[in-house]
């Protein structure tokens, strides 16, 4: 697939340090100073946001702490999802590249062996019926070795033993952004992405542990519908959950 035609990594932003890459990327939006493509990259951040407004901990220059910005205005916003799922396989695909077999925990992070080495937030912007930009973050952990107070978790360094050139893994990465990019506006393709991010979904067809409210209860994996809501087995019964109405425990 050629990259040639691709704008992300069109304008790249290095910074020292940030309270959060998307809100910087918020921010580049709103002045007029941002273009699709744009990539920002922080050494640190000291507010950083993952999925149901938790913290995300990250050792100062260790890992990669980035957002991507899109104006994909031709998609559907009733397609919204295919972001998360473009997103979310071209990290699986970086990582492969670098002999890391990974999964897609839905809704937004990514595992090796049930251990979570990055999580992603993506940010929608509409206006009226028309998708104004979209702002793609995540933390990737890649020579952090110690995690404060959290369990499950691993990074580049911890799975292949050695030291990784941040600079390199970040243009790294923006490559196989470039690659999958083709897979959000044509339908055919879109499928295909659909696809590959059920093949590589984590715990699919297994029974997992999930909770709505104050209810904690097991369900199997079915898998997720194109509009992103998880399809789950609970009993003889099939269910439908967006991700803001459960928690995949």
């Amino acid at each position: 697939m050629s990259q040639s035609k691709s704008k992300i990594g069109i304008q790249k932003i290095r910074l020292n340090s940030v309270d959060s890459t998307n809100n910087f990327a918020a921010k580049l939006i709103n002045d007029g100073l941002a273009e699709h493509g744009s990539v920002i990259l922080a050494e640190n951040q000291t507010n950083g946001r993952g999925q149901r407004s938790s913290e995300w901990q990250s050792q100062k220059a260790k890992n990669i702490l980035t957002s991507f910005i899109f104006k994909f205005e031709a998609l559907d916003p009733e397609f919204l999802f295919r972001i998360n799922a473009f997103v979310s396989i071209a990290l699986i695909d970086f990582l492969n590249n670098y002999g890391i077999d990974a999964q897609i925990k839905w809704p937004n992070d990514i595992m090796v062996n049930s251990n979570k080495i990055c999580g992603i937030l993506v940010e929608n912007k509409l206006a009226g019926n028309v998708l104004s930009y979209s702002i793609a973050g995540f933390g990737l952990n890649v020579n952090q070795i110690e995690f404060d107070r959290l369990n499950n978790v691993t990074s580049m360094f911890l799975e292949k033993n050695q030291v990784f050139d941040l600079d390199t893994i970040w243009l790294s990465i923006i490559s196989f952004f470039q690659k999958w990019e083709v897979f959000i506006t044509s339908k055919h393709r879109a499928e295909n992405l659909h696809a590959m991010y059920q093949n590589n979904l984590f715990g699919l067809e297994e029974k997992r542990q999930f909770q709505v409210g104050s209810e904690v209860f097991e369900g199997v994996i079915k898998g997720v519908n194109k509009h992103g809501f998880l399809i789950l087995q609970i009993g003889k019964e099939t269910h439908y959950f967006q991700s803001k109405e459960i928690v995949f425990l």
